[in-house]
């Protein structure tokens, strides 16, 4: 099955679940950051309403990349013919939040060191996700998620890198400068859901040409087993 008939096969089956969380999230993170611009502008000084939607910002970037990797990882999963979204987020969604987690620390202790340094471990667990829902091995316990997402990263490091500048830099840049006033769904609803729709099926080709490198390895391994 070549790319595109497999996209379009993708999109079908995840684009309306994904869809809502884009639009959800999207919309919750415009008005979080609004009202953290309104608290530090207040002619009184920062107000606790600064601490409490900070928290919330940072509580909402915790969930929603999660949400938003495990559903597009969904439609690219082989799983059971008529399985749900449901009751794949059941099996696979709290396990997926605690090797993030995991990722999300091991990337800020380098962090910490070095600038550079984190940048690099946060791009080598880039497919922690992926090791989760994908990998036979993990389920088995024989690998580490966050060791088996660096392998497959170094592997193919120069396609990974450009696939995440292009689709999670570039992209995004290019739609922020031009169109970030257009977001909010209370304020303009047709661009901001349209907006969503290509947030939507940026998400979903990103997410495929990763799992491609991804299972590529996987089958390379595989076949040396």
């Amino acid at each position: 099955m070549n790319f595109f008939a497999e996209n379009l096969k993708v999109f079908k089956k995840a684009a309306l679940p994904l869809f809502v969380l884009v639009v959800v999230s999207n919309n919750i993170d415009q008005y979080l950051n609004m009202e953290v611009e309104t608290a530090l502008q207040n002619p009184l000084g920062a107000s606790s309403q600064v601490y409490f939607f900070g928290f919330l910002s940072i509580v909402s970037s915790v969930i929603f990349p999660v949400l938003l990797m495990s559903t597009a990882l969904f439609a690219l999963a082989k799983t059971e013919s008529g399985k749900s979204l449901t009751i794949f987020l059941g099996h696979y969604i709290n396990q997926i939040f605690i090797e993030t987690l995991r990722a999300w620390g091991k990337t800020l202790m380098w962090s910490l060191l070095f600038i550079v340094p984190g940048i690099w471990k946060y791009l080598e667990l880039i497919l922690v996700p992926f090791v989760v829902t994908s990998s036979d091995r993990y389920n088995a316990g024989e690998v580490d998620a966050l060791k088996a997402s660096s392998y497959v990263f170094r592997q193919h490091w120069f396609k990974i890198l450009g696939i995440i500048i292009f689709f999670h830099l570039f992209i995004p840049l290019v739609l922020t400068s031009f169109f970030d006033s257009y977001r909010l769904i209370w304020k303009t609803p047709i661009a901001s859901l349209v907006l969503s729709l290509i947030d939507t099926y940026i998400i979903l080709v990103s997410t495929q040409l990763l799992f491609n490198v991804f299972q590529s390895e996987v089958r390379k391994h595989d076949s040396h087993v």
